[in-house]
C-alpha cells in the first residue's frame, strides 16, 4: 500500500481500506514524498476515533514500512499498530537514506514508537537503512518488478540493518 502521508485525505483512506482485510498478516506499507505543503496533521486521535480494524487487532503478524522519513503522521500510523497489534510479530521500518545523510537522529525520531504501550510484548521492531537515494525502493519499482531475474522485491536483503529493539 502506498501512502503520502503528508496529504491528509490520503491517510484518512487507509482505516477503510485495512477494514477491507480482516484476516491480513502482513502489510507493506511505502510511505511516498509530498512534494506540495503538508495538508493538515493526522494525530493519534484520528486513529483512536476510527474504531476498532479487525485486521490490526487479530491478524497482523507482519508490518514492512518503506522509506520511513519521520513525520508525526508516519511516527502516529506506527505507534496506533504497535498499540493495537495483539498477535504483532516483527514491526520493519525501513528509513530513507535522507534521514540518514541530513544528520537527524533516527533513534530520536523513532523514540516515541519504542517507548509505546505494545500490544504485542514479544514483537520485534527492525530498522534498515534504505539502499535507494530518492525515497523509492524495489516493491515500487515498475522497472524491477517487470524483471523476472530479479528476486524477491520485498526481501530484506537489499537493506542495511541498522538495529532490532526489543520492546518487551
Amino acid at each position: 500500500m502506498e501512502v503520502q502521508f503528508g496529504a491528509c485525505n490520503a491517510v484518512k483512506k487507509v482505516p477503510g481500506f485495512l477494514r477491507c482485510f480482516p484476516n491480513l498478516e502482513t502489510l507493506h506499507v511505502q510511505s511516498t514524498r509530498i512534494l506540495e505543503e503538508s495538508t493538515g496533521k493526522v494525530n493519534l486521535k484520528f486513529w483512536q476515533e476510527g474504531g476498532p480494524i479487525e485486521c490490526v487487532l487479530q491478524s497482523m503478524k507482519k508490518l514492512f514500512f518503506y522509506e520511513f522519513q519521520g513525520s508525526r503522521s508516519e511516527l502516529t500510523f506506527l505507534k496506533f499498530i504497535a498499540e493495537r497489534g495483539r498477535v504483532l510479530e516483527q514491526m520493519v521500518v525501513v528509513v530513507a537514506s535522507e534521514c540518514f545523510s541530513s544528520g537527524d537522529n533516527v533513534n530520536a525520531k523513532l523514540k516515541p514508537l519504542a517507548n509505546a504501550k505494545w500490544s504485542s510484548k514479544a514483537c520485534k521492531l527492525e530498522l534498515f537503512r534504505s539502499p535507494f537515494e530518492e525515497v523509492s525502493g524495489p516493491p515500487y519499482c515498475h522497472k524491477i518488478a517487470s524483471d523476472f531475474g530479479f528476486a524477491d522485491p520485498f526481501d530484506l536483503q537489499y537493506y542495511s540493518e541498522v538495529e532490532v529493539i526489543s520492546v518487551s
